[in-house]
Order: C-alpha cells, then structure tokens, then sequence
C-alpha cells in the first residue's frame, strides 16, 4: 500500500478508541489521529523510498528518519521484521517509557497505527512475515482479493478510507 492509505487506515484505526468514553481518553482525537497517521508509517522505514523517510522538520531541511531508514533497510528486507509482530512488539516495548509523561492513549493511537499498517499490507499481493523470521507469508484476503500496491483497487479504498476517517474525526472532536 502507499504511504496516503496507510495514514488514513491509521486514522480509522482509532474507530476502537471511539468506543470509550471520551473522558477516559484524555486526548484529543485531532492529536491521536496524528499520532495513528506517524505510526502507519513506521514500518515503512525498512522500505528503500518511504514517506517517513523524508519527512521534515517544519521550516527546515533536517530529516530525522533518514539515517535510521537507510539503516534499517540496509540490514532487512522490505516487509521484514518491522512488517510482523515482533516489530509491533518491539515498538510497544520502545514506547513503554513515554507512558507515563503521556498517558496511555497516545500509545494506543500509535500502537494502532502500527497495527493498520500490517493489517494493510497483509492485504497485497505480497503478504507480509507476520510471524518473523519465519518465512511463510501471511495474507489477509483469499488470493483472487488480494491489491496490488498503487492500483485501481488501492485507490478506490481511498474513498471510503477518507469518509471514516473524517466521520471519525468530526464526531470525536466535536464530542
């Protein structure tokens, strides 16, 4: 999948957060769903051209996952281990420090963008490792179903991706 489903399927992921009450978030779902969207790109940083790769600081130059990305492409394939569980395991436990300064929704919307990001992908013709380093590919849709990344079939996801993820956002934020 490119880079603009995976940030809406981030987004959208945040429909298991809505199911609380939004006084048990403590957060704003405009920020969670920022958080969701950089998630869904994490997994990305093994890719050799990725979105998170060139992401900026605002009014600079400075891209701060450029290193981080061509290093871990360089040491794993595409749709390795950042593309299975144990990436998401590896990434819950590398964020379990910044639970206490930012509370738990934060995590879960990152966590959940993460999580969109494998779901989407095991979805393409491709499959992912999803038990890494085992190598038996997993997919998510029976083989006839399956996308091609950048595709028709991509694309016409993008439609109703948008419309959840800005339902999504108008009933929370207005909530």
């Amino acid at each position: 999948m490119t880079w603009p489903t995976h940030a809406l399927f981030g987004i959208s992921s945040l429909w298991v957060l809505a199911l609380l009450p939004p006084e048990s978030i403590g957060f704003d779902f405009g920020t969670l769903a920022a958080i969701a969207t950089f998630g869904s790109l994490l997994p990305d940083l093994d890719a050799s051209e990725s979105k998170i790769k060139h992401l900026k600081f605002p009014g600079s130059s400075f891209k701060p996952f450029l290193v981080p990305a061509e290093i871990v492409h360089r040491t794993d394939q595409h749709r390795g281990v950042l593309h299975s569980l144990s990436g998401l395991g590896m990434m819950a436990l590398m964020t379990i420090p910044f639970w206490q300064w930012g509370g738990w929704a934060p995590l879960a919307a990152l966590l959940l963008g993460y999580g969109s990001h494998l779901l989407a992908d095991a979805a393409t013709k491709s499959g992912i490792l999803l038990l890494y380093p085992r190598k038996r590919r997993f997919y998510l849709l029976p083989q006839g179903w399956r996308i091609s990344t950048g595709s028709l079939a991509e694309e016409a996801l993008m439609a109703p991706l948008a419309v959840s993820a800005m339902f999504l956002l108008l009933t929370r934020i207005a909530a």
